[in-house]
């Protein structure tokens, strides 16, 4: 895991990067531009059994105007590449939603956001949302199932799952693909005998299926913190005007000044600003914070802010604060949320001072 992050860390130190840089394919997604393309150019037939899935799928979307409304589909099959977004309710409360949301200060692979619990900031592993995305893939919802005079609990739920996608199950049609034109909002009821859950899809629920309590209860039991990398932000160095860093009463200031590379007034190598960049972005989250401190009772040990070149992108400031003998809280863009070794805060101040 530390190896990829760094691999990741060092992607963001340069704008010359490509898909294939990045080792994986799940790291490079979305692919709807050059990489989609040299795939279809090698893509093999598409199987009978696919085709005959396609001709389903365009037939269900045929009536679809030319507006930003997406279809609601009664069968929904898709690839785990075609999903855009994807929502979890329980109880009637949103627990969960992950959205694509490509911008031009955006790396590749960052495109992902996890708004709810989170924000922008974290950044998504893709690997394991991709293991995610493929057991909503997998929900076999075209054969139904005889539940007359059964108690499916699917009337009154409050537990559903709303996915946005591409109406394909063809990855490199779903790549090439840049928007959602269909969605599904799949309900959630009562479990059989072994423990399977009753399913239907909004809006048509005439129609009941049964899906595995294995596949099911990984949604609901889903824990975000296991859907992001461990990294506090992932900042583009081609966004970056500046970094400043706060210990006690000093402020150490970083900076790019055209192709200058600046610690305060002092011009240094690219190398020795890239170390410090990519340190400041390195220190490994250990867990959430389950109790966060009041204001009065906290003790900032360390403020780091990325200021950008763009007013697109966000500001981004890390706030660091002792909690107790192991650990130390982070708070990013005014949140308390997680907790992070102490030790690996007193070494990036050490570095910070020694390298100013």
């Amino acid at each position: 895991m530390k190896n990829k992050i760094k691999k990741i860390l060092l992607l963001g130190m340069t704008a010359m990067f490509t898909a294939g840089a990045a080792g994986t394919a799940v790291i490079s997604c979305p692919v709807w531009a050059d990489e989609a393309e040299q795939n279809s150019e090698t893509a093999e037939e598409p199987k009978a059994e696919d085709a005959a899935v396609e001709e389903e799928i365009a037939d269900q979307t045929d009536d679809k105007t030319e507006n930003t409304d997406l279809k609601t589909v009664e069968h929904p099959r898709m690839s785990v590449y075609s999903i855009r977004r994807f929502s979890i309710v329980k109880g009637g409360e949103e627990v969960f939603q992950i959205k694509q949301e490509p911008a031009d200060y955006k790396m590749d692979f960052d495109y992902w956001e996890i708004t709810n619990p989170y924000d922008e900031i974290a950044t998504v592993n893709t690997e394991n949302m991709y293991e995610m995305f493929g057991v909503l893939a997998a929900f076999d919802l075209s054969n139904g199932v005889d539940a007359a005079n059964t108690d499916t609990g699917l009337d009154n739920t409050k537990t559903y799952f709303t996915v946005d996608f591409v109406n394909t199950v063809n990855d490199d049609t779903a790549k090439e693909t840049q928007d959602a034109d269909a969605t599904a909002t799949i309900l959630i009821g009562n479990t059989d005998e072994n423990g399977d859950y009753y399913a239907c899809v909004k809006g048509y629920e005439e129609a009941v299926y049964l899906l595995s309590k294995e596949s099911v209860n990984s949604l609901l039991e889903l824990k975000p913190f296991n859907l992001i990398l461990k990294i506090p932000a992932l900042v583009n160095i081609d966004t970056l005007d500046s970094v400043d860093m706060s210990i006690g009463k000093k402020t150490y200031t970083m900076k790019l000044d055209g192709s200058d590379y600046k610690f305060g007034k002092k011009t240094v190598k690219k190398e020795k600003f890239t170390e410090l960049y990519q340190a400041l972005q390195s220190i490994m989250l250990d867990s959430e914070v389950e109790e966060t401190k009041d204001a009065a009772d906290k003790e900032e040990v360390l403020t780091v802010t990325f200021h950008r070149n763009t007013e697109e992108a966000p500001e981004v400031t890390l706030k660091y604060f002792a909690y107790d003998d192991t650990y130390d809280s982070l708070e990013i863009n005014g949140t308390e949320r997680f907790l992070v070794k102490t030790e690996d805060v007193d070494a990036l101040v050490k570095q910070i001072k020694k390298a100013f």
